[in-house]
């Protein structure tokens, strides 16, 4: 394996992600005290089981990538960044005290389904594209643009902390999947040597 990063595409169909985002039933923002939009989170388990159901297909392609045994999952988390709202950066399975970084749950790898497309360009359908909602990985340097259907599964380790980039325009959905092994996943950068312009060459990763 040349990257720490499993990319999916074509996961899922345009279509079922339609149908998924219906199935959430998003519809009117939080706001912060001043009245911004900020992002939401819900558990949907209608959508929930559609994804398990097409996830459990895929898991000896994970526990072959990363060499584990794929042991269950949480509950999905399904996000919502509306316009003008982001994601403050999240650290999956660690904290960090007394100056170290200590795990804190049981997770191993974490997976983020997107919804909704990254779209920069006119013409501009705001009922599946969105301008923002980028999957950031600051301590990597680089992002993902969201495009529906493509599951993108990390390891969980505070070496991967992420964030969902500022939404300009539209709204962008995705579902956060979170995994455990039968033994707890240890990163090892050395395994995975170089960094995202060697280890894709062509994923969405800018």
């Amino acid at each position: 394996m040349t990257s720490p990063f499993l990319v999916l595409e074509d996961f899922m169909s345009p279509m079922r992600c339609e149908d998924l985002v219906d199935e959430c039933e998003f519809f009117v923002p939080d706001t912060d005290i001043g009245g911004t939009p900020i992002s939401s989170r819900k558990t949907c388990e209608t959508a929930q089981s559609i994804i398990y159901h097409r996830l459990i297909q895929d898991i000896p392609i994970i526990e072959s990538t990363y060499s584990v045994q794929y042991r269950g999952m949480e509950s999905m988390e399904f996000e919502w960044y509306p316009t003008e709202s982001f994601g403050q950066v999240r650290n999956e399975n660690s904290a960090f005290i007394n100056n170290k970084w200590a795990r804190i749950n049981t997770r191993d790898f974490t997976g983020v389904l997107f919804l909704t497309d990254y779209q920069d360009n006119v013409p501009f359908d705001g009922e599946y594209e969105v301008y923002g909602g980028k999957l950031e990985f600051p301590r990597h340097g680089f992002s993902f643009n969201p495009k529906r259907g493509t599951l993108v599964i990390f390891p969980s380790d505070p070496r991967f902390s992420n964030a969902t980039s500022h939404v300009f325009v539209g709204e962008a959905v995705q579902v956060r999947i979170q995994m455990v092994m039968t033994t707890p996943y240890k990163y090892d950068p050395r395994q995975f040597p170089g960094d995202f312009r060697s280890w894709f060459a062509s994923a969405g990763a800018k």
